[in-house]
């Protein structure tokens, strides 16, 4: 009898559950990788409160990815989600809660931060587990120097390990692989495999990376440069009939060496302080801290200029000078952050630079720096030829320009079409253009000389005819992914340019032809357009949908762009208004009529981060132009406030009001009766006997029978 008790048991014993699948297969062509994950889900419903809700699961993609498809794998097949508009995935959501009897989270439920996509599962059985199936790409990335393409840690709240498979397409131009490792670990790479295929397994929940790097080319390029093209095709209507037409969609990458520094130090540096009320008494003060950093971190003797500029450009020193303390105490007290000027006038403070390295005359070798602290906020009229027109025809000197556009905490991004405006000046002459955050002030400067050491930026980086990036630092590098109207070159070479210290660089590279599916959902992630889908099987309907958006992050707390408009009304009555009023009182007498001169004028002003950029008399009935022009230029001196952390222009309009505090007389009186008596007695009235003026008594003013 208790022979048989473990055969028993045997029976009763619940079958062990499947281990869930996890896998990632990873297969790259020049600058891209299409990615394809492989995840175990299971769908099962929860209580939260008094509510029954579904499963859900948040997904994190690599920067700049997009994803392709989904699908559903389980014991009755696959099943293929369907794209669809948020709307249509929200209303089916809806629906398939309601068929379920499931509710929606009376809020929606806050994604953690990173997360791209979220995952609804409604199970049309709890306990039911399935197979997801999707796939994404995505541009590679570049960290110093190395090609890299990181994996964000997972969502799950059990994650488990995954099994990778890398493929590495052979080069299209023939560069070997020289090196690669896949979650931390170097990977041996065969001699002659073509391609490289490298196994692995992934952490459980931490990010992940892929490296690797080829051989570098037979020219001198201080780095790697990939493209990849896809044909697709456009509709053209240019000859009145729509008829299609085949283009190519490119991706670009550039990456940058790491390389080694140079030694020589700059001749001399001459800084350029901002002190326009743009940059507010906190960014002069940051704009001096980093200045002071700076020469403290070159060799000390490397001679110094240092020019203060706004509405006008003063040197605190004729010509440079050696970086003394008393020097540097000099420049720190004369950039004072409470004497701020209207105005922001690059080009004549670069042209001050100038007259000062001219002046300089001595012999010393090496470059000349020129460093330019400001918080980025130009003017309309301060173009890249204009800043460039000022700063040439330096004699005998070599000129590097360093562009530092320093803010306060939590103001606003350098405006894109300024930092434009910035690099197109100093691409003239090489250097660097970098946005400084607040932070260790000898840290930045070190890093400022490292990156001159290294060759500086490069600037308005192009292949073909996209544009890159603006900037691309040592050791980083930069990637696009855009249609080109024109048609591939027959000889399959692309170009590459950009502008270092060392002058323009130039490279060509063949693409790696990919299919068309790789390169679309990247163009239209670089449109903002967002895409979802939905399906069913017999298990679960699953919806995925972009996450709601971050309401918990600290910065949301600050409050953008308000300016109280009572603070502006104010400032405008107590500083603005008499200036206006001393323009009236102060006019010319030329002529009777101007004694007793009234009409109104409308005033506009187009105020930015506290900076007075335009003062326009839209409507005057004054009819005086020294009026007008007088009060036109007292704008000016008014000392406005800032709108918080915010760079759009704010616009007040004035309507003045003028007139003369006493009435003007009226026409001259010709009766006989002295007007002022008139004044006194009043108007005469007809009486019944005239003689009763002369008598003490009262007329009588009964009218005439």
């Amino acid at each position: 009898m208790h022979a048989w008790l473990p055969l028993s048991l045997l029976f009763v014993t619940t079958p062990t559950a499947e281990p869930p699948v996890h896998k990632v297969s990873v297969h790259i062509a020049g600058p891209l990788a299409m990615v394809e994950v492989w995840r175990t889900v299971e769908g099962t419903t929860r209580t939260v409160g008094e509510r029954q809700q579904g499963t859900v699961v948040d997904l994190a993609l690599p920067t700049g990815a997009a994803l392709l498809d989904w699908e559903v794998i389980d014991r009755a097949g696959k099943t293929r989600l369907a794209p669809q508009t948020e709307v249509q995935a929200n209303a089916g959501l809806a629906a398939a809660l309601k068929m379920r009897r499931l509710s929606m989270p009376a809020m929606p439920a806050q994604a953690d931060e990173g997360t791209d996509y979220r995952v609804h599962i409604t199970p049309i059985a709890d306990g039911e587990k399935a197979v997801l199936h999707f796939r994404y790409s995505a541009v590679v990335a570049c960290k110093s120097g190395q090609l890299v393409l990181r994996i964000p840690e997972s969502q799950d709240g059990t994650p488990v390990p995954a099994e990778v498979t890398v493929t590495l397409a052979p080069s299209p131009d023939g560069l070997a692989l020289t090196e690669a490792t896949l979650a931390g670990r170097s990977v041996d790479i065969p001699r002659g495999a073509r391609p490289v295929v490298v196994r692995g397994t992934s952490p459980a929940r931490a990010a992940w990376d892929i490296t690797w790097r080829y051989a570098r080319g037979s020219g001198n390029f201080p780095g790697q440069a990939l493209a990849a093209a896809a044909k697709v095709a456009r509709i053209d209507t240019s000859r009145g009939r729509p008829r299609a037409v085949e283009q190519y969609a490119l991706a670009g990458l550039v990456c940058r060496d790491d390389g080694p520094a140079r030694s020589q130090p700059p001749a001399r540096v001459i800084l350029l302080v901002d002190r326009s009320r743009s940059a507010g008494p906190g960014g002069v003060s940051a704009e001096r801290s980093l200045a002071r950093g700076l020469v403290e971190a070159l060799p000390p003797s490397v001679p110094f200029g240092a020019i203060l500029f706004g509405i006008a450009a003063t040197p605190v020193f004729a010509l440079p000078r050696m970086p003394t303390r008393e020097t540097l105490e000099t420049v720190i007290n004369a950039a004072d952050p409470n004497r701020l000027e209207n105005g922001t006038d690059v080009s004549m403070a670069l042209a001050r630079a100038r007259a000062m390295v001219d002046g300089a005359g001595d012999d010393r070798e090496g470059d000349t720096w020129v460093v330019l602290l400001t918080d980025g906020a130009l003017p309309a009229n301060q173009t890249a030829e204009r800043m460039h027109k000022a700063l040439a025809g330096t004699r005998g000197q070599k000129l590097k320009v360093l562009v530092l556009l320093v803010r306060q905490q939590g103001d606003e991004d350098v405006p894109a079409a300024s930092l434009a405006e910035y690099v197109r000046f100093a691409r003239k002459f090489g250097g660097i253009v970098r946005p400084i955050s607040q932070g260790n002030v000898g840290e930045a400067a070190s890093a400022i000389l490292e990156s001159m050491a290294k060759g500086g930026d490069w600037l308005d980086v192009r292949l073909e005819s996209g544009k890159l990036a603006e900037v691309v630092s040592p050791g980083l590098g930069a990637s696009l992914a855009f249609n080109d109207p024109a048609r591939l070159p027959r000889e399959r070479r692309v170009r590459l340019t950009a502008r270092g210290l060392d002058g323009e660089l130039h490279v060509e590279t063949t693409p790696a032809l990919v299919k068309r599916e790789w390169l679309e959902p990247l163009l239209d992630a670089a449109s903002n357009k967002h895409r979802a889908w939905a399906g069913a099987n017999a298990a679960m309907a699953i919806t995925i949908l972009p996450p709601p958006p971050q309401t918990n992050k600290v910065n949301q707390t600050v409050v953008r762009g308000r300016m109280d408009p009572t603070v502006l009304r104010n400032s405008l009555a107590l500083a603005f208004l008499p200036r206006a009023r001393a323009c009236y009182l102060n006019r010319k007498a030329a002529k009777a009529g101007d004694a007793y001169l009234r009409g109104r004028l409308k005033l506009e002003l187009t105020i930015e981060r506290g900076e007075l950029h335009d003062a326009v008399v839209r409507n005057s009935t004054l009819g005086n132009s020294e009026i007008e022009d007088c009060v036109r230029n007292a704008a000016w001196a008014v000392e406005y406030p800032r709108p918080e952390h915010r760079d759009a222009p704010t616009t007040a309009n004035l309507n003045l009001v003028f007139q003369p505090r006493t009435a003007q007389e009226g026409a001259p009186d010709a009766s006989p009766m002295d007007r002022e008596i008139e004044l006194i007695l009043g108007p005469l009235t007809v009486s019944a006997d005239f003689t009763d003026l002369l008598e003490t008594k009262a007329p009588d003013k009964s009218p005439t029978q």
